[in-house]
C-alpha cells in the first residue's frame, strides 16, 4: 500500500492507494511517450493499477473543500462512488447518476477552485481548469481543449454542515477528472466489429472503467454487445441480433475458457462471426485463452469448429495476417525511378513496367502498382507482373494541382488526395479499368492533406493535415452504403505529442508507424510507433537516420525508412524485427521510397 499526495488541491486528508491488477490507460490529447514497450503493450491488462481510497467529508469543512473532496472521491468508482455520494445532499445523490460508463471531462490537470465570494445559508463555488476533452458514455474519448469554469451549489444540512445540493448540469450523469484520474481508473481496450462486408475484423477502442478486474470480461461483452461507439457506429456492422443480452452468470472463465451465455434473440444469427467478434474482444484478457459460445444456456458449435474456440478459429477475419506467415516483401524506387524489390542485402527490379519512373509507389494485394509522376499531379497504375507500362489514372485540373501518395484497400480500391489552393478533393478508383469517382462527402474538404492511408481493414483511415498548429496525425472513417462509398469524415486526432508529421503507414490494425518530431524535442525527424486508440506514442530504433523522408510497416513485419544520408537515397532497416525499440539502423543506398502493399 502506498499514499498518494493530493494535497495539489488543499484537501487536509489522507488518501491512500492500494495495488490491483489491471493496466492504465492515456488520455490521446494528453499523449506521453513510452519507453520500452511497444505500442500495441503499452497498456498490458495485468500490471498493477492504483486503486483510490477517498476520505468522507470532515465535520466543518468550508464550501470549497467540500466541492475538492467531492472531485478527489468520485474519482472512485467502488460501491457507485459510494463515499463520493456523502457530499450530496440527498436530492442532489438522487439526481446524479454517472453509472459503471459514465461520460467524463477531462482535464490537464486539477482544477482552481475558489472560495465563495460570500457565504450564508448558501454558497456557490467556481471551478476552473484546462479542459483535454470528453469520453462518451460509449467510451469514445473526443479531443476538445479549451478553457473549462462551471459553478456547484452548496446548502447546509440538517447538522449545519455543507453539501452539495446543485450540481452542474454537465455532470448529472458524468464526472469531472484530471488526466491523473483517468490514466488510473481507465482502461482502453478494443471492442471488434465487422467491415459491412462481413469479410474483417475492426478494432473499436474504448475507455472503460475498471470497476472491478474481476468483472472486466463480463464489462467487455457487455459493451459489445451495446454496439459500437458512435464515431465507427456509421462503418461497420455487428453481428449480434438487437436485443442480445448476457444471461444468467453472463460470463464465466474456468481453466482459460471464457463462456458467453446469451439470450434467446441471438439464436437466428451468424453464430461463426458472434464467435469471432467475441474471440477477439476478449483475447487481451490473460485468463482468457478460449470461448465457448452458449445461447439460453446452449451450447452451439458455430461453422463446425467444434464447442470451445480460440482467435486462431477466426484467422480468415484477421486483417493483420502476414501472407505466408512471413515478413511481407518490400518494394521501392530503385536507383533508375523503375519499381524493385528489396532483398537482403540487395535490390532487384520488379515486374516489367517498361521505362515509367514512378514516385511513391504503392502496391495493391493483387500486384497492381500506382504511384505518381515525376510532377505529382498525375496518378499513374498498372499491373506490376503484366509486361505493359503503367498508365495516367488521374490527373489534375487544377495549375497547382497535385496528389498524395496513393494507397490501396483490401477491396482493390485505389485512394489518392488532390490538392490544391484553397482545399482538397479525394478521389477513388473503384477497381482496375472503372473511372476515378470524386468522394461527395469529404470533410477535410478545406483543409490541405498532405498524406492519407487506407488501413488493411478497409474502414479507416489516417490522414497528415495542416493546421495552424503544424501538421496533424488524425484518424477518420468509411462510411460505405448499398452504391459504393457514402463519405469518408469524423476525423479525430491521434499522437498529440508529435509535430511536423511528415509521413506514416499503418503497421497494423492498432498502430501507425510515423515519421515526426515530438513537442519536447522538436529537431529531428525520427520513427515512431502511434497507437490509434489512445495509448503513448513510441520511439523506434537507434542511430542515425540522416534525413528521413519515408516510411512503410505491415503487420509481422519490420519497419523501413527511406532516408537521404550524405547526399544519396537509402533505405534503412534494422537486422532484427525483435529489437525494433532500440535497434540499431542499417541504411544501404539502394533507392528511396520503400512500400509494403498499401
Amino acid at each position: 500500500m502506498r499514499t498518494i499526495d493530493r494535497s495539489r488541491i488543499g484537501v487536509p486528508a489522507l488518501v491512500m492507494a492500494l495495488v490491483c491488477l489491471a493496466g492504465c490507460a492515456s488520455v490521446p490529447s494528453g499523449g506521453r511517450v513510452v519507453s520500452g514497450r511497444s505500442a500495441e503493450r503499452a497498456e498490458p491488462i495485468a500490471e498493477p493499477y492504483v486503486r483510490l481510497v477517498p476520505v468522507r467529508p470532515r465535520r466543518d469543512w468550508a464550501p470549497e473543500d467540500i466541492v475538492k473532496g467531492f472531485l478527489i472521491a468520485s474519482a472512485a468508482f467502488d460501491d457507485d462512488h459510494e463515499v463520493a455520494r456523502e457530499y450530496l445532499t440527498p436530492a442532489a445523490n438522487a439526481a446524479w447518476r454517472p453509472g459503471h460508463r459514465p461520460q467524463v471531462i477531462v482535464l490537464q490537470s486539477a482544477p482552481s477552485i475558489s472560495p465563495p465570494p460570500a457565504v450564508g445559508a448558501e454558497a456557490l463555488v467556481e471551478v476552473a481548469a484546462a479542459r483535454l476533452g470528453r469520453i462518451g458514455s460509449d467510451g469514445q474519448y473526443t479531443a476538445q481543449p479549451d478553457t473549462y469554469t462551471t459553478s456547484f451549489g452548496l446548502a447546509r444540512d440538517s447538522a449545519g454542515q455543507w453539501r452539495i445540493d446543485r450540481m452542474p448540469t454537465d455532470l448529472q450523469g458524468g464526472l469531472l477528472l484530471d488526466m491523473s484520474d483517468v490514466d488510473r481508473a481507465f482502461r482502453v481496450l478494443n471492442l471488434y466489429f465487422f467491415d459491412p462486408d462481413g469479410k474483417v475484423l475492426v478494432p473499436n477502442g474504448i475507455f472503460l472503467p475498471l470497476v472491478n478486474r474481476q468483472d472486466l470480461a463480463r464489462q467487455l461483452v457487455a459493451a459489445l454487445l451495446a454496439g459500437p461507439t458512435g464515431w465507427l457506429r456509421p462503418a461497420v456492422r455487428s453481428y449480434f441480433p438487437p436485443g442480445t443480452r448476457l444471461e444468467g452468470a453472463g460470463v464465466a472463465i474456468a481453466d482459460g475458457v471464457a463462456t458467453v451465455n446469451l439470450s434467446a434473440a441471438a439464436y437466428p444469427a451468424d453464430h461463426a462471426r458472434m464467435a469471432a467478434q467475441l474471440s477477439w474482444t476478449l483475447q487481451r484478457l490473460p485468463e482468457v485463452r478460449r470461448i465457448k459460445l452458449q445461447i439460453a444456456g446452449e451450447t452451439v458449435e458455430p461453422a463446425g469448429r467444434g464447442p470451445i474456440q480460440s482467435t486462431e478459429d477466426w484467422e480468415q477475419y484477421n486483417s493483420d495476417t502476414s501472407r505466408g506467415g512471413t515478413e511481407e516483401i518490400v518494394y521501392l524506387r530503385g536507383p533508375d525511378g523503375r519499381p524493385h524489390q528489396l532483398l537482403v542485402n540487395d535490390a532487384t527490379p520488379a515486374g516489367t513496367t517498361g521505362e515509367d519512373h514512378l514516385h511513391r509507389p504503392a502496391l495493391s494485394p493483387d500486384q497492381r502498382i500506382a504511384g505518381l509522376d515525376e510532377a505529382g499531379d498525375t496518378v499513374l497504375s498498372g499491373d506490376l507482373m503484366g509486361g505493359t507500362p503503367v498508365r495516367p489514372v488521374l490527373e489534375t485540373e487544377h495549375s497547382d494541382g497535385r496528389f498524395t501518395a496513393p494507397s490501396w484497400d483490401p477491396r482493390g480500391t485505389l485512394w489518392s488526395v488532390e490538392l490544391f489552393r484553397g482545399g482538397s478533393t479525394l478521389w477513388m478508383r473503384p477497381g482496375k479499368g472503372q473511372q476515378p469517382v470524386q468522394v461527395q462527402q469529404w470533410e477535410l474538404a478545406s483543409h490541405k492533406v498532405l498524406a492519407l492511408r487506407v488501413a488493411r481493414d478497409g474502414v479507416r483511415v489516417a490522414a497528415i493535415v495542416e493546421t495552424d498548429d503544424g501538421r496533424q496525425l488524425r484518424l477518420g472513417r468509411i462510411v460505405r452504403g448499398p452504391g459504393g462509398v457514402v463519405g469518408v469524415g469524423e476525423f479525430l486526432p491521434i499522437g498529440s505529442d508529435l509535430v511536423d508529421v511528415t509521413d506514416l503507414a499503418w503497421g497494423d490494425s492498432n498502430s501507425l508507424a510515423v515519421l515526426g518530431k515530438t513537442k519536447a524535442t522538436a529537431t529531428q525527424v525520427t520513427p515512431y510507433w502511434v497507437p490509434v486508440n489512445g495509448g503513448g506514442i513510441t520511439p523506434v530504433g537507434s542511430g542515425s537516420l540522416g534525413e528521413a523522408k519515408s516510411i512503410t510497416a505491415a503487420p509481422g513485419s519490420r519497419i523501413v525508412i527511406g532516408a537521404e544520408i550524405n547526399g544519396k537515397n537509402s533505405i534503412c532497416r534494422q537486422s532484427d524485427l525483435r529489437d525494433w525499440r532500440f535497434g540499431e539502423w542499417k541504411c544501404d543506398p539502394l533507392g528511396s521510397e520503400p512500400t509494403y502493399w498499401s
